[in-house]
């Protein structure tokens, strides 16, 4: 069977579109790569594929967050243990790979982009790209459609 990749330009479109005008960011880039994410083709099911996107992303964030208590001084040693961390809480919950790497680069956007970009806006970002991917598997991939 052939990839509809014309299901991605949607979702990354419509989710970009939500966050910029439902939730006001002005540069919704996490809400468009997070939809291509979910309905990445191969992977087999975009359900398990989008809860795994917010596992990681919220365990990224939470460790992103306490670890903006170790000094800026150890910016390397506060990079490396928020990575570590992040990946091997998310690791612990047996989910596909996507869920450590989101929770590791999300850590990571925390520490370098600081919470305002990468912190709640992220994650709404994240939950309106869960809605898009939803509703655009359900209208192109409803018979690979499985949790």
């Amino acid at each position: 069977m052939e990839y509809d990749f014309r299901a991605d330009a949607v979702a990354a479109a419509f989710a970009f579109w939500a966050s910029r005008h439902l939730l006001g960011h002005q540069q919704p880039v996490f809400a468009a790569i997070s939809a291509l994410i979910c309905l990445a083709p191969g992977i087999p099911s975009q359900i398990r594929q989008g809860l795994g996107l917010i596992v990681g992303i919220t365990v990224g964030i939470l460790v992103g967050e306490l670890a903006l208590m170790i000094p800026a001084d150890l910016a390397a040693v506060r990079m490396a243990s928020a990575t570590f961390v992040a990946m091997m809480i998310a690791a612990a919950f047996g989910m596909a790979p996507v869920v450590p790497i989101q929770a590791g680069a999300s850590a990571m956007l925390v520490l370098l982009m600081g919470l305002q970009v990468a912190g709640l806006a992220r994650f709404l970002d994240v939950l309106i790209r869960a809605s898009t991917g939803l509703i655009v598997a359900l209208v192109f991939f409803r018979e690979r459609l499985k949790f």
